[in-house]
């Protein structure tokens, strides 16, 4: 019987706090049968993607969508908006 190949990404065990709620909230999404480790591991990884897709979501808009984008959230003004609007219509134009 060959031993199995040891892993080239080492496992490094670390301590968090977690409120009491999270925790409670937590023990009651995993099964009994399911890591705990893995599971968290599993999330932060997502987490990790979601932003990296989310910068690539961002850099795909044009300037005018996220123009528009900022004045629906109430971000900037109608006044500044058009300001904006021509500056980066200018900028597409002469480019």
């Amino acid at each position: 019987m060959t031993p199995r190949p040891r892993s080239r990404d080492k496992v490094l065990p670390i301590t968090i706090g977690l409120p009491m709620s999270l925790h409670h909230r937590l023990e009651n999404k995993i099964s009994y049968t399911q890591s705990r480790s893995k599971w968290v591991q599993n999330a932060i990884i997502a987490k990790l993607e979601a932003y990296d897709n989310e910068s690539q979501v961002i850099a795909e808009l044009e300037s005018k969508r996220l123009l528009v984008i900022l004045l629906n959230r109430g971000v900037i003004e109608y006044e500044l908006f058009t300001i904006l609007a021509k500056q980066v219509e200018g900028t597409v134009t002469t480019q």
